[in-house]
């Protein structure tokens, strides 16, 4: 055994909760206000269709965001960083409920969304740096177990507590999520003890251009991407079938959809262990095909067989997210956080095409046509992980040790 006090291990259970709490506030107010937006449209006086850019806004702060918070924690350090970030992500949260006027709402939700890469991005690097091997794997499946039951948690709470008190509570609900993690992550996550300090924030700066040069992170991206644009698009697109006939679900029935999401949370931690076992790549494979099979059970005529196979695709989502999140931190070498940033950045790219590129050929095909749209997308990042991954990819990578 290493008697090496900075050697990398496995995390305390006290350490897990707290990159599970890490993963959940993640993704708790990205997309939030999709069951609120009737409510706020008529509370703020906008329309609805202009009440969804309370969500855009979010994405876009995120974007802007995600390139640089790697690089400022490589320079500052890893769990300031993150215990600073959901600090400001809880003001930002509590100011959405004091919002005025929809202009103000705005403002905030871009708030909200320029803080979360500091968490997102973060805590993969931190997860890179302090495990290794197995306990890596596992580390990260639990991360990306969490942004699925903070998927989840955000549109419940936000529901929830709207119907019962207004929307203004919802986001009190969540703001009471966010100071929880922030006490647990400041008394349960340990202090980063790999961690090798930029020389100068100029200089950590300067190392996400040298990403550009580098295929297989790049290759990676376009993955994450991928991912986003087909959990969004399937979930958009279904939604609107779900709407219609034969089916008629109700608004509140279709948003109870998104429990599927619970799904993954359960059977992504078990990503971790089977790359430990199978590797890298051939996870992504079988997870891509899974994806596959779920959208080719939405197109039966049936309720059950569409939710089972959004849930069956969710999940194939989520466990694809373990695969690549872990690659992009290992990929970026000593600039992980940067590198991480910029597949944040071509995640929410991803997602944000996957809303809006479907439109067209879902409105002149349909449903059946979309799904085609998507399984596309799917087989292009399976050929696109074959290409970037190949050389290493069917193991775990190690981080090398630093020399004492």
């Amino acid at each position: 055994m290493s008697t090496d006090p900075d050697a990398a291990g496995p995390l305390s259970p006290k350490a897990r909760t707290a990159v599970f709490l890490l993963g959940l506030c993640a993704l708790l107010t990205i997309y939030s206000t999709q069951p609120l937006l009737p409510e706020l449209a008529q509370d703020l006086n906008v329309p609805v269709g202009q009440a969804a850019w309370t969500i855009t806004a979010t994405t876009l702060g995120v974007a802007v965001m995600a390139p640089f918070a790697g690089s400022v924690s490589d320079f500052l350090g890893r769990k300031r960083v993150m215990v600073a970030a959901i600090g400001a992500s809880l003001a930002a949260t509590l100011a959405c409920a004091l919002a005025r006027d929809f202009t103000a709402m705005l403002v905030c939700r871009f708030a909200q969304g320029l803080f979360i890469p500091f968490v997102f991005a973060v805590a993969v690097s931190y997860v890179a740096e302090e495990c290794t091997g197995a306990a890596a794997q596992g580390a990260n499946a639990l991360y990306v177990s969490g942004t699925a039951f903070g998927g989840f948690c955000g549109r419940f709470l936000s529901g929830a507590a709207a119907t019962h008190f207004g929307w203004r509570s919802s986001f009190v609900a969540m703001a009471l999520v966010l100071l929880v993690t922030l006490a647990v992550t400041a008394a349960w996550l340990p202090r980063e003890r790999r961690f090798r300090r930029s020389e100068s924030l100029l200089a950590s700066l300067q190392g996400i251009g040298r990403h550009f040069g580098n295929a297989r992170l790049l290759g990676t991206c376009f993955i994450g991407a991928a991912i986003l644009f087909l959990q969004v698009g399937s979930f958009t697109y279904a939604g609107m079938v779900l709407e219609a006939p034969p089916f008629e679900l109700s608004s509140f029935e279709i948003g109870a959809v998104f429990a599927v999401f619970l799904v993954a949370v359960v059977v992504t931690p078990l990503t971790g262990r089977l790359i430990g076992r199978i590797g890298r790549l051939r996870t992504f494979v079988l997870v891509s095909v899974v994806s596959l099979a779920g959208l080719g059970l939405t197109l039966v005529p049936s309720t059950p067989a569409v939710i089972v196979g959004l849930a069956a695709s969710s999940t194939g989502v989520f466990s694809g997210q373990t695969c690549a999140i872990g690659y992009a931190a290992e990929a970026g070498g000593p600039a992980k956080s940067s590198a991480v940033g910029l597949y944040l950045t071509s995640y929410y790219a991803g997602g944000s095409i996957g809303a809006v590129a479907p439109s067209p050929l879902y409105s002149a095909a349909g449903w059946g046509a979309t799904v085609g749209l998507l399984a596309a997308v799917v087989g292009v990042s399976v050929l696109v992980a074959l290409a970037a991954w190949s050389a290493g990819a069917g193991r775990p990578h190690r981080i090398e040790e630093p020399v004492s």
